[in-house]
């Protein structure tokens, strides 16, 4: 696509700083600045147009799984899972005392 201008002697559609094909006018530097509106104008339609969705065509989808769970298998397991519903501190934390005064010191991010 290609934003033209209109022809300062015929009205025509021309490209700025080109010689108009249809009077032979030639191109000017000051036709920059109405070619620079006018692409400015017809970028700004876009961009504020109502976004328009084609229709779109349904997806066939697969029919459902049928799932059978055999359970018998899990009546005769003798072995509990236990999972703790609790988790304890460490038996001995690290100590981020900022405030002590030895030597080596650690840095705030560390």
């Amino acid at each position: 696509m290609q934003i033209t201008i209109d022809c300062p002697r015929c009205d025509a559609a021309k490209r700025p700083l080109q010689t108009c094909a249809a009077c032979g006018a030639p191109g000017r530097a000051a036709e920059i600045g109405a070619w620079r509106r006018r692409l400015h104008t017809h970028h700004l339609r876009v961009i504020m147009a109502e976004p328009r969705r084609a229709p779109s065509t349904p997806i066939p989808l697969p029919r459902p799984l049928r799932v059978v769970v055999a359970m018998e298998e899990l009546i005769e397991a003798t072995e509990t899972l236990i999972v703790p519903d609790t988790v304890a501190p460490p038996s001995d934390p690290l100590s981020f005392d900022w405030h002590e005064r030895r030597r080596l010191r650690l840095r705030r991010s560390a």
